[in-house]
């Protein structure tokens, strides 16, 4: 019975005291939003938003042509070590790889149709 009673009185004080914590949140908050004047941004915070200070940095002065070379130099080049002579022709090749002599030869002779002429061994 003390149960009841204590739910009762509860829920008739719940609403009360929502409406009490309600009214000075909306009272504070409403004049912001209907009220306040809204400020224009600058120019400069919208180009920093816009385009960050990243893409807006540019070299100060162009870059010389020894410096470019000198940071090109490591760049070039690399000598080839499998290089190996082509036992059909003689002709230099790379290792494990077709002669350009030898497949340029042939593939001339396949497009003429002079296939069933050269058989190969």
């Amino acid at each position: 019975m003390a149960s009841l009673v204590f739910q009762k009185s509860r829920s008739m004080m719940l609403p009360a005291l929502r409406a009490s914590l309600v009214k000075p949140l909306l009272s504070n908050l409403l004049p912001t939003f209907l009220g306040g004047s809204f400020k224009i941004p600058s120019l400069a915070s919208l180009l920093e938003e816009l385009f960050p200070r990243i893409l807006l940095a540019v070299p100060k002065k162009k870059v010389s042509h020894s410096r470019k070379a000198m940071r090109a130099a490591n760049k070039g080049l690399k000598d080839k070590h499998n290089l190996v002579h082509c036992p059909g022709c003689g002709g230099p090749k790379l290792a494990h790889h077709l002669c350009p002599t030898c497949y340029s030869f042939l593939h001339r002779m396949w497009k003429s149709g002079n296939k069933d002429n050269h058989k190969l061994l």
